[in-house]
């Protein structure tokens, strides 16, 4: 099947920024995902000519995010892209200070546990050479009903 990140994504422009599904495997639960730098990027930095290195975390959590709608889709067929929050990270390591405009980066996520609402991932963030230059253990929670939850958060 093929999978398209604005459709798996609760995030739309400019606040989404995977380009691509590389690849999933529901078997082995893992997903590659490709950032494609541009100019035009929301949270582009001229100074830097690229995108700070900060922002790997956000690649990791839309890359999880992708993931946990095709697998929505794979298991129910329906989409459902609702919006979920990260709990926390573990060794998070960004190795680089800038991801570089025109240049590609594909984060790897495999899913170490997954129920209805709550997940953790093993992410890496790869360049094009394939040298890793971010990596970290993320957990996220997913409410069953996001309006009730942000309703009751508000109280």
């Amino acid at each position: 099947m093929d999978f398209k990140p604005i459709d798996l994504l609760p995030q739309k422009a400019p606040m989404a920024f995977i380009t691509a599904i590389e690849s999933v495997d529901f078997d082995t639960q893992k997903m590659i995902t490709r950032i494609d730098v541009h100019q035009s990027d929301l949270l582009f930095q001229k100074n830097m000519n690229g995108v700070p290195g900060c922002v790997a975390l956000e690649y990791m959590a839309q890359s999880i995010a992708c993931y946990i709608g095709a697998q929505d889709i794979h298991t129910t067929g329906e989409t459902k892209a609702v919006a979920g929050f990260i709990m926390g990270s573990r060794d998070l390591h960004v190795m680089i200070p800038v991801f570089n405009v025109d240049e590609s980066y594909y984060v790897h996520v495999q899913s170490m546990f997954c129920d209805a609402n709550i997940a953790s991932f093993e992410c890496n963030i790869y360049d094009a050479n394939n040298n890793l230059v971010a990596s970290a253990n993320l957990n996220a929670f997913r409410p069953d009903d996001i309006n009730n939850f942000m309703e009751e958060t508000d109280e």
